[in-house]
């Protein structure tokens, strides 16, 4: 059976800047206890909480804050389109469905993710990525 985990992992800059990212990682497992496992061993193994250097030359110390959720993802070979994840959160008097859109959406947009994941940047000097996101946080 496959399942995917979701982490969330923390990332922070020399310069003090944090950044959160959803990471969700998919395998074959016999269970949920198992995919929590498989995710854990994954990321010891593959070094992902590994500190390195950015594209902008800067120090960046990587951890995982949380193995937040896990999903069994039903497969059916017949299907185009396979469902790897879903979560389902409620609205409550603290975490307004306004509070929860929101987070989502303020997101970086597609411009300020270029320069991190799109192979025609990869070759940039830092001074050009730099010009680039001041470009698309405008």
């Amino acid at each position: 059976m496959k399942y995917s985990v979701k982490l969330i992992i923390k990332s922070t800059a020399e310069t003090g800047e944090v950044s959160l990212e959803e990471s969700i990682l998919m395998m074959n497992a016999d269970s949920f206890d198992d995919a929590y496992d498989k995710a854990e061993r994954y990321v010891e193994e593959y070094g992902v909480c590994d500190p390195y250097e950015n594209i902008f030359g800067k120090r960046v110390t990587v951890e995982v804050v949380s193995y937040a959720d896990c999903f069994r993802v039903d497969e059916d070979e017949d299907e185009t389109v396979t469902e790897v994840y879903s979560s389902i959160v409620r609205p409550n008097a603290e975490l307004t469905e306004e509070t929860i859109v929101a987070v989502h959406e303020a997101s970086a947009s597609e411009e300020e993710r270029k320069p991190f994941r799109y192979a025609e940047f990869a070759n940039l000097s830092v001074e050009e990525l730099e010009e680039l996101l001041r470009k698309a946080k405008k």
